[in-house]
C-alpha cells in the first residue's frame, strides 16, 4: 500500500509540473523591441520603425523542414541561402514593416537557448505560419512582397549561440507592400515537469530496492 500510495503522490505532482517550458526572448537591442504576439502581423499594422519581435510556438517536433539559415555564421549578399533541420523547437519572429516609410532597421535579439535555423523568403514564411505562427496572430500569408527572396542582398542575419544580429533593407514606402520578416527557431527547453519525474522516478526506485 506504501508504494502505491508514493506512485500516486508521484503521479499527482507531475501533473501539478507538467506546464511546458519555453524558449524565450530574454533581451533585445538597437532598433528591436519585443511586445507580445499582436493580433495582426499584416502589412500596415505594425510600422516600424522599431523592428517589433515576440515568442510565438513551444515545442513543435519535425522533420526534413526546409530554411534559409541552418547554423551559426553571417549571411548577406546574392547567395541563395537554403539548408534542411529536423528536431523540436520553438519558435520566434523578427518582423520590419517598412509602411512608415524607413527603409532600413537594424538590432540584436537574444533567446533563452541555442539559435538552430532561421528563414527570411516569403515562400517558407507562408509554408510555417499555420504550424509555428503565434495562436491568435494574423500573419501576411501570400503577400508576395512580405520579405526577401532567395538572396538577403545587402540585409546582414548574424547567428552566433542564442545570438541573432540583423540589419534588414526592405525599401521604404516606396515599394508598396515591403516587409522583412525573419522566423527563429531555437532549442525546446524541456518541460519542469519531465525533469520533476525523472528525479520522482529515482526516488521510488530507491525507497522500493529499501
Amino acid at each position: 500500500m506504501k508504494q502505491i500510495s508514493t506512485l500516486v503522490s508521484v503521479s499527482a505532482l507531475a501533473a501539478t509540473l507538467s506546464s511546458s517550458a519555453f524558449s524565450a526572448i530574454i533581451a533585445t537591442a538597437g532598433q528591436a523591441v519585443q511586445i507580445a504576439p499582436p493580433p495582426s502581423a499584416v502589412y500596415g499594422a505594425l510600422p516600424g520603425l522599431p523592428a517589433y519581435c515576440w515568442n510565438e510556438q513551444s515545442g513543435i517536433t519535425t522533420t526534413a523542414m526546409n530554411v534559409n539559415i541552418a547554423g551559426p555564421g553571417s549571411y548577406t549578399g546574392a547567395a541563395p541561402w537554403t539548408g534542411v533541420v529536423s528536431g523540436t523547437f520553438d519558435s520566434h519572429i523578427v518582423h520590419f514593416d517598412a509602411s512608415s516609410g524607413v527603409a532600413a532597421a537594424f538590432g540584436d535579439v537574444w533567446f533563452s537557448s541555442a539559435i538552430r535555423a532561421v528563414i527570411y523568403t516569403n515562400v517558407l514564411l507562408d509554408n510555417t505560419d499555420a504550424t509555428w505562427g503565434a495562436p491568435g496572430t494574423t500573419y501576411p500569408t501570400g503577400d508576395p512582397f512580405r520579405s526577401y527572396g532567395a538572396s538577403l542582398w545587402q540585409s546582414v542575419v548574424q547567428v552566433s549561440g542564442n545570438h541573432l544580429h540583423f540589419n534588414l533593407w526592405v525599401g521604404g514606402a516606396a515599394f508598396p507592400n515591403r516587409m522583412g520578416e525573419l522566423r527563429v527557431f531555437t532549442d525546446a527547453v524541456p518541460a519542469p515537469g519531465a525533469l520533476a519525474l525523472c528525479g520522482l522516478a529515482g526516488l521510488v526506485s530507491r525507497r522500493r530496492r529499501r
